[in-house]
């Protein structure tokens, strides 16, 4: 029903429903909010939200980290379906580019983070 503007209700032709289906496309957007705890005793555990724009269904995110200095080799963790990730095995005390990218029928745009692993002081002995 429609209501006009002086009060009177009017019935107007029914229109048939249509239902559209739109095809994936890759997220125009990157994740958003990324975010890093430490993980003793060398990770951390990297966070973030969605991106905005998925264009479809977030199927994975690509996570890849390695040295800010260029040191080292880049890793590559596929098929994150959280998110959250853990990365082990940091090198304490040093800096490392982390980004997050997520995939729907193609790999969208990366979100970049610089974290850093605590180096872990061991406790001292105990009753000795």
């Amino acid at each position: 029903n429609i209501r006009s503007h002086d009060g009177k209700v009017m019935e107007g032709q029914k229109s048939n429903a249509s239902v559209v289906n739109t095809t994936e496309y890759i997220p125009t957007t990157q994740p958003r909010v990324l975010t890093f705890a430490t993980r003793p005793p060398s990770g951390v555990i990297v966070s973030w939200h969605e991106p905005e724009t998925p264009n479809g269904i977030v199927r994975y995110y690509i996570v890849e980290y390695m040295l800010e200095d260029g040191s080292g080799n880049k890793t590559t963790l596929s098929n994150v379906t959280g998110l959250s990730t853990p990365i082990d095995g940091l090198i304490p005390s040093r800096n490392y580019n982390v980004t997050v990218r997520a995939f729907t029928v193609g790999a969208g745009p990366a979100a970049s983070l610089s974290v850093v692993a605590d180096a872990i002081t061991p406790s001292p002995p105990q009753h000795i």
